[in-house]
């Protein structure tokens, strides 16, 4: 009677095969979302690194840049030194402080201004 009682238990718990079918691709769904979690979050933190990379290359594209167009004007203020006798003097007189001769230069230093009362 044992065997029989069993028989009827294992006939009574087995599940009909679409139900097994449909819970073998849950199983599998589950498993490939915790491989697919696993997988993110281990490249997350090297996505974080290549974002930070990033805004470090396009501040260091914008400072290029500005030095490129800060080399430009200094090589062009070279060219007009050796080859503009007027720049040479308006540079003289504005940087260096130098006069003609018989020339007198009158420096007027900026008025501060008072507070003012109502």
């Amino acid at each position: 009677m044992t065997q029989s009682t069993e028989a009827s238990s294992n006939a009574a718990m087995r599940l009909p095969s679409h139900l097994w079918s449909r819970l073998q691709s849950f199983g599998f769904v589950i498993c490939a979302g915790v491989v697919a979690l696993g997988v993110a979050l281990m490249f997350l933190p090297l996505l974080h690194q290549r974002t930070a990379l990033q805004s470090e290359a396009d501040r260091l594209d914008q400072e290029l840049v500005r030095q490129q167009a800060m080399e430009r004007e200094q090589l062009d203020e070279i060219h007009a030194l050796r080859t503009d006798p007027s720049f040479v003097e308006k540079t003289a007189r504005e940087k260096l402080n130098l006069a003609r001769a018989n020339e007198t230069i009158f420096r007027f230093e900026p008025v501060a201004s008072a507070p003012t009362t109502h």
